[in-house]
């Protein structure tokens, strides 16, 4: 009878574990820049039409979410203080 593996490529849960706390930390790292570059965009008169606005105010809300979640998972799953 064979073994059911449930890690591809011979990952251990560890890996996995230490893989996602990198990613989480890496786009946390990341998002402010994508903040700072939309906000300057959004407080700079730069003559762009409703729509280009309205899209950056919803790029910029989701940033926001996005950085509380995996700020949450962080803290919640990885028990990473600090973050």
């Amino acid at each position: 009878m064979k073994e059911k593996k449930f890690f591809s490529n011979n990952e251990s849960a560890e890996q996995m574990r230490i893989n996602r706390i990198n990613k989480i930390l890496d786009r946390l790292d990341r998002i402010p820049r994508e903040l700072d570059e939309i906000n300057e965009k959004l407080y700079n008169p730069g003559g762009f039409t409703r729509d280009e606005y309205a899209r950056l105010v919803d790029r910029r809300s989701a940033l926001y979410i996005e950085q509380e979640r995996l700020e949450k998972e962080a803290k919640e799953v990885y028990h990473l203080k600090g973050i």
